[in-house]
């Protein structure tokens, strides 16, 4: 990178010394059966087609076969083994090299894609450069650029309904689509507007007009590019390298003479360029290995009625074909629902006339209902913790599959986790930009370029960052960092805590100790470095930018992220293992930015930033495949092609979800087209109806590859609840595993976690219940002993919480002392005693949106007292001009407030101006002493009635007002009137009979302001109830009582009658 190179030379030295030591292989315990034996001894004198559903053993068998040609002398670099998708690629390749003694020069497998651009490479004249693919989410972020801006000049002729779409990301998806499926089939703009008017497609025209001006603004970009490079789109790679043998017969004649076998894996996967390419290189010693069942993704231009026609054509032309109808993977429970599911397809096959080979002891297969999605969760988490320790299974012979990402995930993976469960999610799921582990060096790089400014409009995303692992903030720490950073501003600072917080970002000196701020010191000292190198290097590249804030970042710890990561990866484990992962996305950042440097050398540091934060999609990874480690696979069904696993459950068998039946490029017509292309004839009505059809198809199809994955145990799971029910697909498979149900269907109940924590808090219970029979007692008892013996350290009771005696049981006030009680804490304690405690001693935020407005609504109110002479309009003008210091909100949030703030004034100014008592006071301050307690406040408004009178007026602007019969024992407002009768406002007026008192709601939805009315109290009572008060605040006990503020209280968490703070006295 250019920087810190004697930093990165002493890394190096300093890194242990690695002996790089090859995995055995396994040993093949694997008798061939009569079919598989004649597919591997195949002459090759004709092509040959193998079919075979799933687990039949067709790839292991296409190894056979490669390695059988091996041993009879074929050359190595001779043999062609396609597939589809790299990691497939790669396991062919090893598993056929590591077990031949021969050498290939070149990958023995490799994908179409990689055949396809090794082929435009070889066709490149010498004194040309190579070229280079033009990535997905490159094309992606441009397209999105030419977009925004056809949104304001209309370049391409977009119909006025779409113009609104154009910046969006879901347009620029299924524009991407439509360019895609049109580019892998051979299509160009001039023959799409043929098919526009053909299937009258209003928008297949404008699509043609944009993709024109796309194809040539790239050209355009190629040859303003350092490197001069052609770039080629991959969809239209396969015909790119068709078009490059049709123009170099020379090329063509010795690819044909180089490859004389060739074997083609996962043949299902083709569409019609891959057979095109085929044909191009074709072979007498030909063999397809394919499950046409598994055909999914029509919408792609995956083709289950062409793979057919294909096959027959093949055999036609003298091809061999050969069914494998042995399954050695699943059990026979498995292979039979398997069977079912694919019954449903459309056509009849002959591979799902399959017999499972597998005899286990226990099979199972389990369709089960739940109740949320936690306790779905919790379930798949007792079966895998259960086969792990009762049967031995390991962690990665486990998978969880599920339809698509989503909340379900983070459940499954929580609750996994909580039980003791390791896992590995896929991250297929996030551009670059959005992984968690990118996302905050990212951001530091926006924010020391200026990209990004800090105020209060962005303060979420600071926010974020402060949460990240480079700020290791809390919403504790945060808390009380912006607590001490307000008590420590000067009185005439009117910033709030938010401000104060942002303003310490980048300021130099805070009016705190820095220790007490070590999340924004952090970052401040990395913004603050980023910022030096950029005034001492002025061009300095995104490149060496985000280096320097990789190598200087640190944890909570004070140590290196980057050193953390490594050394955390290189002991290994699981938490090795998620090091690695994020060291991999690291290496892609910085790869990434390396690629954009190389081709825009005098490219801005934003102008990186700014493309990759418009991608949606994955940029390329670089993560190495080493021994697979012990970890459970949560993943999506399109991941799990291909692979298997002891034990599968698929989880989120929802309606809506699976099948999930939203057609695909709807809106631009990407499905259409792919059926347009497949029929050439049909009618615009019938290409929805073919898009329709198959989509279900292609759901049902996923739904047969997952359930195909399991080797010997299978859960199937969704929830059942009110607004969210299981799908068709499962109550089809419910029927199957169970049988037709009568009446309402059975919920499966959680069994307990088999975690030391579940199993101590269930003996505890068994202890102290009262239910509990005596040698149940004793045997919980007897258990908890041994646990505790074996350095569990929960089954100890002197680690119980609420066990123990309290560690202090002194009053929180000496008796004899004064005890300082406001009117709003007489409330308080009343309603919740811990609740008061908790607040009184861990503080609360004070400078909310809420807050600071209602405190300015005073304030504005207390102006008719000394100015009566304001109008409304005066006091609206005021309020408007003086917005800014009140709320720092920005947009449309700001003008929402505005106007709320000025609908309460209305209301105010209506209901004061109506009012025929006379105004003594406002925000008046009395103190009142009742035996011990001294009562401190301010109360909003005094007034006096006709009849001599005193009534307190409390101005609240909450959105909620207090009911009529909660008002009548309002002890806020009974202090207040004790306040009155005890004389605290006879200079005012000496009289100290109370009228009552009021509650003067104006920030609810009521079109004017509402009135809540307190009769007068009986002040010797009232004086009762304080005294006892005060004793209970000035006590060593606080106890909780749930009331309707409960489910809005901001301790609850803490609170043991709670189920967040149950663990308080439970655990």
């Amino acid at each position: 990178m250019g920087l810190d190179k004697d930093l990165m030379t002493n890394r190096r030295s300093e890194a242990p010394k690695l002996e790089l030591l090859r995995k055995p292989l396994p040993e093949l315990n694997f008798s061939y059966s009569e079919k598989q034996s004649e597919v591997i001894s195949h002459s090759g004198q004709n092509p040959l087609i193998v079919l075979g559903g799933p687990g039949t053993g067709k790839t292991q068998t296409l190894i056979a076969q490669a390695l059988a040609k091996i041993d009879a002398g074929i050359d190595p670099n001779s043999i062609l083994i396609l597939t589809f998708g790299r990691d497939r690629a790669d396991y062919l390749r090893d598993e056929i090299s590591l077990r031949s003694p021969k050498t290939a020069n070149e990958p023995l497998a490799r994908t179409f894609h990689a055949l396809a651009f090794s082929i435009v490479r070889m066709a490149t004249p010498e004194d040309k450069p190579d070229p280079i693919l033009f990535s997905g989410s490159e094309q992606d972020s441009y397209i999105k650029q030419m977009l925004l801006t056809d949104s304001a000049d209309n370049l391409s002729g977009w119909p006025k309904e779409l113009k609104a779409t154009l910046p969006t990301r879901g347009f620029a998806k299924e524009l991407r689509d439509v360019l895609l499926r049109a580019t892998e089939r051979g299509l160009y703009p001039e023959k799409l507007s043929e098919y526009a008017k053909t299937y009258s497609e209003n928008y297949w025209s404008p699509i043609a007009k944009f993709w024109d001006r796309y194809i040539k603004s790239l050209a355009m970009r190629e040859e303003g590019a350092a490197d001069a490079k052609e770039r080629i789109d991959p969809s239209g790679l396969i015909i790119a390298a068709m078009l490059r043998l049709q123009d170099n017969p020379n090329l063509l004649s010795d690819l044909r003479a180089k490859y004389s076998a060739i074997m083609v894996d996962e043949f299902q996967e083709s569409d019609i360029s891959h057979r095109l390419l085929l044909s191009y290189l074709s072979s007498e010693d030909f063999t397809i290995f394919a499950d046409p069942d598994s055909t999914v993704g029509r919408f792609r231009g995956a083709d289950p009625e062409g793979l057919k026609s294909y096959f027959d054509t093949l055999k036609e032309k003298g091809a061999d074909e050969v069914l494998l109808l042995e399954n050695y993977r699943s059990s026979e429970a498995i292979v039979e629902l398997t069977k079912s599911v694919a019954m449903k397809f459309r056509g009849r096959n002959s591979v799902r006339d399959v017999t499972a080979l597998r005899k286990d002891e226990s099979p199972e297969v389990s369709v089960l209902r739940l109740q949320s999605q936690a306790d779905e969760a919790s379930y798949i988490a007792h079966a895998f913790r259960s086969a792990h320790l009762h049967n031995g299974v390991p962690w990665s012979e486990m998978a969880v599959i599920v339809r698509s990402p989503g909340p379900a995930v983070a459940a499954i993976r929580r609750a996994l986790s909580l039980s003791g469960v390791p896992t590995r999610v896929d991250t297929d799921v996030f551009s670059l930009a959005d992984n968690p582990v990118v996302k905050p060096f990212l951001t530091l790089a926006e924010i020391a370029l200026g990209a990004i400014e800090i105020n209060t409009e962005n303060y979420p995303i600071i926010e974020e960052l402060l949460f990240s692992e480079i700020g290791g903030a809390d919403p504790i720490s945060l808390r009380r960092i912006r607590q001490e950073l307000s008590r420590n501003r000067d009185e005439s600072d009117l910033r709030s805590a938010t401000e104060l917080i942002l303003d310490a970002i980048t300021d130099p000196i805070i009016s705190i100790p820095w220790e007490n701020a070590a999340p924004i010191k952090r970052i401040n000292d990395l913004l603050r470095r980023a910022k030096t190198l950029l005034r001492k290097h002025p061009k300095l590249s995104i490149s060496d930018l985000l280096w320097e804030i990789w190598s200087n970042a640190e944890n909570i710890e004070g140590e290196k992220i980057s050193k953390v990561w490594r050394n955390s990866a290189l002991r290994g484990g699981s938490r090795g293992g998620q090091a690695d992962r994020d060291l991999d996305t690291m290496l892609e950042l910085f790869e990434s930015a390396r690629r954009y440097v190389e081709r825009f050398p005098n490219s801005k540091p934003t102008e990186y930033i700014n493309q990759i934060r418009g991608e949606d999609i994955l940029g390329d990874t670089i993560t190495l495949q080493g021994q697979k480690a012990e970890l459970v696979a949560i993943l999506t069904v399109h991941s799990a092609k291909g692979r298997e696993w002891e034990i599968v459950a698929l989880a989120g068998m929802q309606d809506g979800i699976w099948p999930n039946l939203k057609a695909r490029g709807s809106l631009l017509g990407s499905d259409r087209l792919v059926e347009a292309l497949r029929s050439q004839s049909i009618s615009r009505a019938e290409l929805d109806e073919s898009a329709s059809q198959a989509l279900l198809e292609d759901e049902r199809r996923l739904l047969h590859v997952a359930v195909s994955r399991a080797k010997n145990s299978l859960f199937i799971s969704a929830i059942t609840r009110e607004d969210d029910e299981p799908s068709r697909f499962f109550e089809e498979l419910s029927e199957l595993v169970n049988g037709e149900i009568d009446g309402e269907p059975l919920i499966t109940q959680i069994p307990r976690p088999l975690t030391s924590s579940a199993l101590v808090a269930t003996l505890r219970r068994t202890l102290t219940s009262e239910f509990s029979s005596a040698p149940d007692r004793e045997l919980a008892a007897a258990l908890l002993a041994t646990l505790a013996k074996e350095n569990i350290s929960s089954a100890n009771p002197e680690n119980w919480l609420g066990y123990l005696a309290p560690s202090i049981d002194k009053p929180l006030i000496e008796p004899g002392e004064p005890v300082y009680v406001s009117p709003s804490s007489i409330q308080n304690f009343t309603e919740c005693g811990l609740k008061w405690f908790l607040e009184r001693n861990g503080s609360r935020d004070g400078d909310s949106t809420a807050q600071i407005l209602g405190s300015a609504l005073h304030a504005f109110a207390a102006l008719l007292h000394t100015n009566p002479e304001l109008t409304q309009d005066e006091l609206k003008t005021r309020l408007n001009d003086s917005w800014s210091l009140i709320d720092m909100n920005k947009g449309w949030v700001k003008d929402r407030e505005l106007a709320r703030a000025t609908d309460m004034l209305e209301k105010f100014f209506t209901w004061h101006f109506a009012s025929d008592r006379k105004l003594l006071a406002v925000e008046k301050e009395f103190s009142v002493t009742v035996g011990n307690a001294i009562i401190k406040g301010s109360v909003d408004r005094i007034e006096i009635t006709d009849s001599n009178e005193i009534v307190i007026v409390d101005l609240k602007t909450g959105k909620t007002a207090t009911s009529a019969k909660d008002t009548v024992d309002h002890k806020q407002l009974q202090a207040y009137q004790l306040a009155v009768i005890e004389g605290a406002f006879t200079e005012l007026n000496p009289n100290t009979t109370s009228g009552g008192a009021e509650l003067l709601f104006v920030g609810n939805n009521a079109k004017s302001a509402s009135v809540r009315t307190q009769e007068p109290i009986d002040g010797a009572a009232f004086k009762v109830e304080v005294a006892e008060v005060a004793i209970g605040m000035s006590g060593s006990r606080f106890s909780a009582t749930i009331n309707d503020q409960c489910d809005r209280c901001p301790v609850r968490k803490s609170c043991p009658i709670q189920s967040h703070g149950r663990t308080v006295v439970e655990q």
